[in-house]
């Protein structure tokens, strides 16, 4: 082989993975990134160095002038309507994801994520205040020493709620209770994740108040591997995440890509009540519906592994489980998630409490009002519901510790 041709291939090949580059700060579905770089490959075997070099230096332009316009446009912002997806960023040192450390906006969100899966007009607009703490968890001041923190999802992360609604402010402003708010999306793997990292931090004497969430939290909960090569490779990968074409491009090919159900609105069940249409998820109605539970892979290590430090542990039924006797009168759901977490409490003795029955009672009495517990358009909580754990959780606090909680 001559000098010329194989500095031609290598020319080649450098130019097919400057274009791999490229694509990555798309945001494209693994099956249709793995098929371009097999083509490109292909392509630029053929056509040879020059042309390889042409179409590379070509797709950087376009990446560019695309990233540029999104900036100038507004775009890049203009694509969330909450800011829980725009201020996401990966803890390395935690293996595990957070916000955005000391972000402080208000901005209106115009509905919540049911609206995004249906044409219908079910939209409840509201303005968010959203304020993260140093470490890029949802408070408005960073820890400073307080007894007890909260660990759970998005429900305790507050998603799709205002700061002054959250329950850790709640908690402060109703009942002078001081916490902290340790949660983010996830599942029991990543809670167990939040804890070490914080034990890790501000010592043993942690006490969790643990909330799990009937309709995701009890499926398989194996962490994140945390080797060397996952860890530098997310890291890599992470670079090209934050870019506005990779946001925006993503978001419009899952727009795309779901352009039918959402139309159907086939994910979602629309009743009235209390005189205005409420949407339900239809498969977190399946969960509640759910008559067995196979035992979830990961979840009672997890849990086993954040005993130390539970204080309790608090059951979160799904939206439907709460509305379903003003849906079907008829209909009895069983409770298979709930008696699995029980028992697993039985098992390792830990207290842990059922919020489904407040929740229920304070939903029957705001339906007389037409008021709600869960926003009409959303698979989470409104103030309503979240005032009903601040007060179980303020009675179980002050039953046990009594005064010492106040702050």
């Amino acid at each position: 082989m001559s000098t010329s041709t194989t500095s031609r291939r290598v020319i080649g090949f450098i130019a097919w993975l400057i274009v791999i580059h490229v694509l990555l700060a798309y945001g494209l579905p693994e099956w249709l990134f793995a098929s371009l770089m097999v083509l490109l490959g292909i392509l630029y075997y053929r056509i040879g160095a020059f042309g390889a070099v042409t179409v590379s230096l070509s797709l950087v332009v376009i990446t560019v002038a695309y990233g540029l316009a999104l900036k100038i446009t507004g775009l890049e912002d203009s694509i969330y309507y909450r800011p829980d997806e725009k201020y996401v960023r990966f803890d390395y040192t935690n293996n595990h994801r957070v916000y955005q450390s000391n972000v402080h906006i208000d901005m209106p969100m115009p509905h919540g994520d049911l609206r995004a899966m249906t044409t219908e007009d079910i939209a409840e607009p509201r303005r968010m205040q959203f304020h993260t703490d140093a470490d890029g968890f949802r408070n408005e001041r960073d820890y400073h020493g307080q007894r007890f923190v909260l660990v759970g999802d998005s429900f305790i992360a507050g998603n799709s709620n205002s700061q002054e609604d959250m329950l850790v402010t709640q908690l402060a402003r109703d009942y002078s209770l001081d916490t902290y708010n340790l949660a983010y999306p996830g599942n029991v793997a990543d809670y167990a994740a939040y804890v070490r990292g914080f034990v890790k931090r501000h010592g043993e004497n942690t006490r969790v108040l643990l909330f799990l969430f009937e309709g995701n939290d009890f499926e398989e909960s194996r962490g994140r591997k945390a080797s060397a090569l996952a860890r530098n490779g997310r890291r890599y990968y992470e670079m090209f995440s934050g870019f506005n074409t990779y946001r925006v491009t993503m978001s419009l090919y899952k727009r795309l890509t779901r352009g039918r159900d959402i139309r159907a609105g086939s994910d979602l069940e629309l009743v009235e009540l209390g005189g205005k249409k409420v949407a339900f998820y239809k498969q977190y109605a399946d969960v509640a519906r759910r008559a067995q539970l196979p035992e979830p892979e990961g979840f009672e290590r997890n849990m086993e592994s954040m005993r130390p430090y539970i204080e309790r542990v608090y059951f979160i039924p799904t939206k439907y489980r709460v509305y379903s006797r003003h849906l079907k009168p008829g209909e009895t759901l069983p409770n298979a998630q709930w008696d699995y977490l029980n028992g697993i409490c039985r098992k390792y003795t830990l207290r842990c409490t059922d919020l489904t029955a407040p929740l229920v009672r304070e939903t029957g009495s705001l339906l007389k009002k037409g008021e709600y517990t869960w926003w009409r358009d959303d698979t989470h909580w409104n103030r309503h519901g979240i005032a009903v754990a601040a007060r179980v959780v303020a009675n179980d606090l002050g039953a046990s510790r009594g005064k010492e909680n106040k702050r």
